[in-house]
């Protein structure tokens, strides 16, 4: 609801349509939720590997993938959400059923693709270096 009231403070302070005030936002591809089956046992800790596997390469400044990509900034705020120089990842345990939930946003459909191949790697790695 506060969002709402925002933006209706917005418009009438603009006077100018929603439209208007968007069109120089850019389009990017994004992906939906994405759930993924994990334990409620290990969950956790599984973030918590993945995030500090990214702490590292944003430490030594590596980049990552075929394309190079440079991870930007970290946010480890209920998980982790990495910024890369054309997007983002995120992968969070949820706190209501035994899944990790995933996101990703990025300029290109072909940068999502990339972005989200490389945190999922990473997730894999993880989750296998976890568990043997």
């Amino acid at each position: 609801i506060y969002a709402s009231c925002r933006l209706i403070e917005i418009l009438t302070k603009a006077n100018r349509p929603l439209s208007s005030l968007v069109e120089d936002l850019l389009p990017t591809s994004v992906t939906p939720e994405i759930r993924v089956d994990c334990e409620d046992d290990v969950k956790f800790e599984l973030v918590k590997r993945v995030q500090a596997r990214f702490l590292h390469y944003a430490k030594a400044k590596e980049p990552l993938g075929k394309e190079g990509i440079k991870i930007r900034d970290l946010i480890t705020i209920d998980g982790i959400r990495i910024i890369f120089e054309d997007g983002w990842g995120l992968i969070r345990a949820s706190n209501t059923q035994p899944a990790l939930v995933l996101r990703f946003e990025a300029t290109t459909p072909a940068k999502l693709h990339s972005i989200r191949g490389i945190v999922e790697s990473e997730l894999d790695s993880a989750r296998r270096g976890l568990l043997s």
